[in-house]
């Protein structure tokens, strides 16, 4: 974490998120994906187990969902 930047670091790569308060008349908090660079183990997991276009997009979510999941499991147990 820096400032209210959340790194999740995989070694071949990582996905950055940002924390920031959102909204004009309802303000809410939100965590914002804006980097995800995980090519490096895409390329792993394809080369091991060839992916199809479905394939990429379905494990790109996973990677996503994985992530946001360990950004707020580590917020929650820092309260």
């Amino acid at each position: 974490m820096s400032d209210n930047n959340y790194i999740v670091d995989y070694g071949l790569g990582e996905c950055v998120y940002t924390y920031q308060r959102m909204g004009k008349r309802i303000k809410q908090d939100v965590l914002q994906l804006i980097k995800c660079d995980m090519w490096k183990v895409i390329t792993v997991i394809n080369e091991e187990t060839p992916l199809n276009e479905g394939d990429y997009m379905d494990l790109n979510m996973e990677i996503r969902n994985h992530s946001l999941h360990q950004v707020e499991m580590f917020i929650s147990e820092k309260g």
